[in-house]
């Protein structure tokens, strides 16, 4: 049976529809989009290379952060005085009952009177490791603190104890550079110790051989009434002040004595006074 010529060609039709809607849709199942790329687009030839800001901010404030660590660390380690310092003072020398005496125009005078005499000191200190006898100021608290707290105390209130070495000039003695002291020092502030030493000083006294010669001769001319101002058995003895103002010639003026009248003879004694510590260290930090 032969099918009619329209009714094919809609058969025809109606076929080639259905077969071009099922592929469009098949079409649409698979074209799926892709998902959105996360890789960043290289940079053009001659542009600067991308930065990461958020990393940079953060590694520069993890290094001021430990910078400033260690600055603290550093500050609250450091001694605000090294353990020596040059100092400077006065003083007083508490010695014997012998007198000074210098040799101008061939009369002997008298230097420095007194049992106390004023001295000037110059030289080194060195801090020791004793600690305050002030319970407050000791250092055994500072031991267990951080490494980066500071102790309450300064150096010199925990140990305020020092040795020290000095040279002393006297100007008014026979000579300037008058011998040295060794002793110790308290600071009672910072810029101001206390002292207390031992010297060794350098006198002029008369020669042995001269205080017989001038007791001999003293003797002889109080018995024609001159040289009645002086006392033969003190210069004997020099006992204290016996020579001053003696003449060592005769009225002819020859001289009583071959030699030096004088000679140098060490003495010890004590020295108190007050120092001022010098420390470089602080002074050009």
């Amino acid at each position: 049976m032969r099918i009619p010529t329209l009714g094919a060609s809609l058969v025809t039709h109606c076929v080639l529809a259905t077969t071009l809607f099922c592929s469009s849709l098949a079409a649409q199942g698979t074209d799926t989009p892709a998902p959105p790329s996360t890789a960043k687009a290289a940079p053009a030839p001659g542009d600067p290379a991308p930065q990461d800001t958020a990393a940079d901010d953060q590694t520069a404030k993890n290094v001021k952060s430990t910078a400033a660590q260690v600055k603290a660390i550093k500050d609250a380690l450091r001694e605000e005085d090294p353990e020596w310092a040059l100092v400077i003072g006065i003083g007083s020398l508490v010695k014997g009952r012998e007198t000074d005496y210098q040799n101008e125009s061939n009369v002997i005078r008298a230097s420095n009177l007194g049992r106390a005499t004023p001295q000037l000191l110059t030289g080194v200190s060195f801090r020791s490791n004793v600690p305050n006898i002030m319970r407050r100021y000791r250092g055994d608290k500072c031991d267990d603190l951080p490494p980066d707290k500071k102790c309450p105390h300064a150096l010199w209130q925990r140990r305020p104890w020092s040795g020290f070495v000095s040279l002393k000039f006297s100007p008014g003695a026979s000579q300037v550079l008058n011998g040295y002291v060794i002793g110790g020092s308290y600071a009672i502030t910072h810029y101001l110790n206390a002292l207390i030493g031992f010297a060794l000083t350098p006198v002029n006294e008369p020669a042995p051989g001269f205080r017989v010669a001038a007791s001999q001769f003293v003797t002889a001319q109080q018995q024609q009434g001159q040289y009645m101002n002086f006392n033969p058995t003190a210069m004997l003895s020099n006992a204290q002040n016996a020579f001053d103002g003696f003449p060592v010639t005769d009225p002819s003026g020859k001289l009583i004595y071959q030699g030096n009248p004088l000679t140098i003879h060490y003495h010890g004694g004590v020295v108190f006074g007050v120092s001022v510590p010098i420390y470089f260290g602080s002074v050009f930090k």
